[in-house]
């Protein structure tokens, strides 16, 4: 009876610590509804700082094994034919005249994390992304998290988001 108590009190306490740090933090993600996507046009990654937790490379990997194309963020501009200078307040430059893809969404994202010591690996406390169809513009999709969650639960969250929205 005492071995029966002891297996039950381990079976709580696991599946206590499991529920509270799967629900450490919760992704929020908004869809522009007027459009139609494609995983049929390429994704660039667009990364401006450094990548201590290996989430570029993480997320290359989620995508091409979910069935994105990817493409650098050079070969993006030159399929777009894009103009060499920049409009000033945004990331992209201007896009002048297509004609070699239908279009190149580019995902921007940035995030906070920390080291998680006594586990060993890095943890979001923030991490934010928007999809970007370069040839027209739009934000197609946009992403936020907040809480405290393996970078690579977060990333893997995000995908199955956008799994959801580009077919």
């Amino acid at each position: 009876m005492e071995k029966y108590k002891k297996n039950i009190f381990v079976l709580i306490l696991s599946s206590t610590i499991f529920f509270v740090l799967s629900s450490c933090g919760t992704m929020k993600v908004h869809v522009n509804k007027d459009n139609t996507y494609s995983r049929t046009n390429p994704i660039t990654i667009n990364r401006y700082s450094d990548d201590e937790t290996g989430s570029l490379g993480e997320l290359q990997f989620l995508l091409q094994s979910n069935g994105y194309r990817l493409m650098s963020y050079h070969a993006a501009k030159q399929a777009l034919n894009f103009d060499s200078q920049r409009q000033s307040g945004t990331y992209h430059g201007e896009i002048t005249n297509t004609t070699t893809v239908k279009s190149v969404y580019v995902l921007d994202f940035t995030y906070s994390y920390y080291y998680e010591m006594y586990l060993s690996y890095y943890k979001y406390s923030s991490f934010s992304a928007s999809i970007t169809d370069l040839r027209t513009g739009e934000i197609i999709m946009t992403a936020t998290f907040r809480g405290k969650k393996g970078c690579r639960a977060v990333l893997k969250e995000f995908v199955n988001k956008m799994n959801t929205v580009i077919k």
